[in-house]
């Protein structure tokens, strides 16, 4: 049994759903464990990157909102540092 082809695909199946882009308003800071006082294993993002929100709202209360990150990272963000993505065709 391949265990690397297995994780590869529960990988996949998490970030499944992720689909709503939300660009940061301001720079922000991801963590992977929102009740980690030290914020371990986290990082930046910077103002205009985007974010892949989840379809259904989940999280750890109104401060943290998992999200999927460029590299498919899940992390959880400060959602009121992002606003909707504004079309190109609009003003």
């Amino acid at each position: 049994m391949d265990n690397t082809t297995k994780v590869s695909c529960k990988a996949f199946l998490q970030t499944e759903g992720f689909d709503i882009p939300r660009q940061a308003v301001q720079d922000t800071e991801w963590v992977q464990k929102p009740a980690d006082p030290t914020k371990h294993g986290g990082g930046l993002i910077q103002k205009g990157d985007i974010a892949w929100f989840d379809t259904d709202l989940f999280g750890t209360g109104p401060d943290w909102q998992q999200v999927r990150l460029d590299d498919n990272t899940l992390g959880y963000v400060n959602p009121h540092h992002f606003a909707p993505v504004a079309s190109e065709s609009e003003p």
